[in-house]
């Protein structure tokens, strides 16, 4: 299988390619749903009991909500789990990531499918922006993203998303409002971090004329505002835990009154929630009601950061320049385009985007070199100290002072091991502007464990108060 790509006029002068593939279906041979069919006519499909996967299997007691998915690469059709309850087989065997062929059986709970391949091939488009058009990316998790955003927006599906600053969530569910909405529905986006919690309640549920000091006259909440559009809460995690039974139970009723009214208002919206925090995390924290983060994910898209996504770098610098510069087109050399796709981003997005605006400000000419980046000067000797204002902490965990038996309770070396290497991947990172195959050349790490480092230690989330 080959792939080929071609430029294609579309906005934002955007990408796609086309890709060669086998005719394939797979049929449903035992289990519930025998003799059910899909002809596989999109690049990415899923398989699961829910209602928008693309082979529903309800049926089927040992099925997971989304089970597994299917897609092509240039080598074939792959098959993987999604952290399914019982995992999934082929041929009998279990695996978690495999190519399918003509032939394949592959069990899904009780029901096992047979691939059948019908002996023709045929150019499968795959495109690198959403259907809206003001999403793009031709990683395959961005991809895997564009699939699923219509069947969320027709089916109203509350969704949270989350993910790190930075990373385009409002953008996202932007694009969800309008595959789902006519163009005059309203979209009314709401940071539960920047409204002060004195206010918050009267901001979204409205007030009456006279219902506080200072109320001179009746005021829709935003619950109101969204009434047959999207209510859009960013930052929920910030939500005051007292306001939360609240929320629920707005969700729950679809009803809501007004401070100081005695009277009962419907709303209707498409809720979609937003975090860079981890939900479940804050519910064992106390911070947060364990019962609404139920109701708020009943759908959870995680938002990759830039640095797993750098394939997508090329197509957001082209749509930025064109943005930002509408009237010239700009352009980058080779080794600038490498010195963005080397650098980690610990701001993902928006951080390259401030950084394209900035060298345009001073740009002569219509060529953008590696050192008009100025990379280093964003995140080198002297900012990056307020990037990691907590490494002071980080080094006493990681070198506790002696003797040890002074320590009550005492020491547990496996945490000091993990102070340690936080603090050594967070220096190597600061030393090398967060540029990752250098950072992990200093400790002689590889990229992929690196990258693993700093996911796990959440690095990048305690370097900014700014919030996405």
């Amino acid at each position: 299988m080959g792939v080929q790509q071609k430029t294609i006029d579309a906005m934002q002068g955007l990408v796609s390619s086309t890709l060669t593939t086998g005719d394939f279906s797979l049929e449903v041979v035992e289990g519930p749903h025998e003799g059910l069919t899909l002809y596989i006519e999109k690049d990415i499909i899923r398989i699961g009991r829910e209602d928008w996967c693309d082979l529903v299997l309800p049926d089927d007691p040992w099925v997971s909500v989304v089970h597994c998915e299917c897609f092509f690469d240039e080598k074939g059709l792959r098959v993987r789990d999604l952290k399914s309850r019982n995992g999934i087989k082929l041929n009998d065997a279990p695996v978690l990531d495999a190519y399918l062929v003509p032939g394949s059986k592959l069990q899904v709970g009780l029901s096992v499918l047979k691939l059948r391949s019908h002996q023709k091939t045929q150019e499968r488009s795959i495109s690198f922006y959403d259907n809206t058009q003001s999403l793009l990316g031709k990683s395959m998790a961005m991809r895997k993203i564009f699939t699923i955003l219509p069947r969320l927006a027709q089916r109203n599906i509350t969704t949270l998303l989350s993910g790190e600053t930075g990373t385009g969530k409002t953008s996202i569910a932007k694009a969800i409002h309008l595959e789902g909405h006519p163009d005059d529905a309203p979209f009314v986006v709401v940071n539960c971090g920047a409204l002060p919690p004195s206010l918050i309640e009267s901001a979204l549920f409205g007030h009456e004329k006279g219902a506080f000091t200072g109320a001179n006259q009746r005021k829709e909440g935003f619950f109101e505002q969204a009434h047959g559009g999207t209510l859009f809460l960013d930052e929920i995690a910030e939500l005051p835990l007292d306001l939360q039974p609240k929320l629920l139970d707005v969700l729950e009723r679809r009803k809501v009154r007004r401070l100081g009214g005695a009277q009962e208002i419907d709303v209707d919206f498409h809720l979609l929630t937003a975090t860079h925090k981890t939900l479940a995390d804050e519910c064992k924290a106390g911070r947060f009601r364990e019962d609404l983060f139920f109701r708020l994910s009943v759908m959870e898209l995680v938002v990759p950061p830039l640095r797993e996504r750098v394939e997508d770098i090329p197509l957001l610098v082209e749509a930025f320049l064109k943005e930002l510069n509408p009237e010239q087109a700009v352009y980058l050399t080779g080794d600038a385009l490498d010195k963005l796709q080397r650098y980690l981003w610990p701001g993902n997005i928006r951080e390259l985007k401030n950084v394209l605006e900035r060298v345009l400000v001073f740009l002569e000419g219509d060529s953008i070199g590696a050192d008009a980046l100025e990379l280093e000067r964003r995140s080198g000797k002297g900012p990056s100290s307020s990037f990691w204002d907590d490494k002071r902490k980080w080094v006493e965990e990681a070198f506790p002072s002696l003797p040890l038996g002074e320590h009550d309770p005492p020491l547990s070396l496996k945490d000091i091991l993990k102070h340690a290497e936080r603090f050594y991947i967070t220096q190597a990172l600061d030393e090398t502007n967060f540029n990752a195959p250098e950072a992990a050349q200093l400790l002689s790490l590889s990229e992929s464990w690196l990258y693993s480092r700093v996911r796990l230690y959440g690095l990048n989330t305690k370097k900014r108060s700014r919030r996405d």
